[in-house]
């Protein structure tokens, strides 16, 4: 009995749908986004970005850091002046090798020349402008991410609204194939009562036909908003979305207008501003002196590599200052044409801006109006409905009044769910104009 039931489960797993068995995940609106912050693609590549920009501080820091390189070379010559050399350094010189005729066509010798060298920068502007440069480019990269987070809150808001409006639409859909249902009926009771025409039951069966259409559109429509849903989560799984509406309200445009000042772009593109002014004055160093120290370590032998027959070393303090470079002028032209750049983008972000939170603010306002009148509408169209099944069925109206009652309900319908998604939409449109959106999300 046990083996049988298990054998029954394990064809009911193989014959029955996954979706069928496994209830599809339904998500709040917060856990959405919670979740695209951790799986959307584009949230995880921006990490990767900033993680990148915080090493280019590192990178910067380095060059206060000493140089030490490792070098080995081989050198065979009977050159007079490199072969007294290589003996010398070798400490294998002696009284033999002053003879003139030594001096002048000596012996071919190899030199196997090992060396450790190192150079410290102790005054060097250029590298305390990049240190800032770097630091200001991470501030910056860290508030486009923001933005970026803001971004595809919106993208989740509008796909979790399109799986709600699709719900609805369904159920409109549904609604409309009850009630195609009702109208064949009362067209086939009147036709075999004598009352009715056949050509009024054709109508109604087209009618049911084209209502059972639009439902199967509907469904489809509906599974692809929850699949789009879960793209947008990181998930090739579809998710479901609630019923419950975004609890967004609404302000007076000043409100908004006076949030914009704090929006993450335009205080990234305000620190570019500054990158680019630090720009300037790194151009600048190049006039200034460095000065660091210096200093080697060298052993030779003539026998193999690393071999030590002699070893020196070298000290040093140095100074170098560059009096003259017909470059750096342009190039100094050049940086400050680039921080007017970024000044004319910072002035124009800011006029775009304000132009964007006027339209959303006009869409909001208009959806709203919208929402008054597609219920007003919808209202009309139920009594209309109401009245022509009356008459039709007193037999005071023809069937094709009653059916294009039926499609002016289910247009009302329809219309009125569009205006409650769009309304809610068009505030967290304004939100993100505003740069406020994550900020009214994380307080419900």
């Amino acid at each position: 009995m046990r083996y049988r039931m298990v054998i029954i489960a394990l064809v009911l797993v193989i014959i029955i749908p996954p979706t069928t068995i496994w209830a599809m995940e339904k998500l709040s609106l917060r856990e959405a986004i919670e979740m695209a912050m951790k799986g959307n693609p584009e949230i995880r590549a921006f990490t990767w970005s900033v993680r990148a920009h915080e090493e280019d501080i590192n990178i910067a820091r380095a060059h206060w850091y000493p140089k030490l390189i490792m070098e080995e070379r081989f050198l065979r010559t009977d050159n007079p002046t490199y072969s007294f050399m290589a003996k010398l350094n070798q400490e294998r010189f002696t009284q033999a090798d002053f003879a003139i005729d030594a001096l002048n066509n000596p012996e071919p010798v190899s030199d196997f020349q090992t060396s450790f060298r190192f150079e410290q920068p102790l005054y060097a502007p250029q590298i305390s402008i990049r240190i800032d440069m770097a630091e200001g480019t991470l501030k910056s990269r860290k508030l486009e991410f923001e933005r970026k987070k803001e971004e595809v809150a919106l993208k989740v808001v509008k796909a979790y609204l399109n799986i709600q409006k699709a719900k609805a639409y369904v159920a409109i859909s549904r609604k409309a194939v009850e009630d195609a249902k009702e109208h064949k009926r009362l067209a086939m009771l009147r036709y075999e009562n004598g009352l009715g025409l056949y050509s009024d039951l054709l109508r109604a069966e087209v009618a049911l036909k084209d209502a059972e259409r639009k439902l199967t559109s509907s469904e489809t429509s509906l599974s692809i908003a929850r699949k789009a849903l879960g793209l947008l989560l990181g998930s090739t799984e579809p998710f479901d979305a609630g019923q419950e509406s975004p609890p967004f309200s609404l302000d007076s445009i000043d409100v908004y207008l006076s949030a914009t000042k704090q929006r993450t772009d335009l205080l990234s593109l305000k620190r570019k501003e500054q990158i680019a002014s630090r720009a300037v004055d790194l151009e600048k160093t190049a006039l200034l002196p460095q000065i660091g120290l210096g200093g080697s370590y060298q052993i030779n032998d003539h026998r193999r590599p690393l071999g030590a027959e002699g070893g020196s070393y070298m000290i040093s303090a140095f100074l170098r200052w560059n009096f003259f470079d017909a470059t750096t002028s342009a190039k100094i032209r050049k940086a400050r044409a680039a921080v007017k750049e970024v000044r004319e983008y910072r002035k124009g972000l800011e006029k775009e801006i304000a132009f964007r939170v006027h339209e959303a603010y006009e869409k909001v306002m208009e959806k709203k109006k919208e929402i008054e009148l597609a219920r007003a509408s919808l209202k009309e169209a139920e009594e209309a409905l109401r009245l022509v099944e009356k008459r039709y069925e007193n037999s005071l109206s023809p069937m094709v009044d009653l059916l294009d009652t039926q499609v002016m309900l289910d247009t009302a319908r329809a219309k009125l769910v569009d205006a409650e998604n769009s309304y809610i939409a068009s505030l967290a449109e304004l939100y993100y104009q505003s740069g406020i959106l994550m900020k009214m999300i994380s307080q419900f």
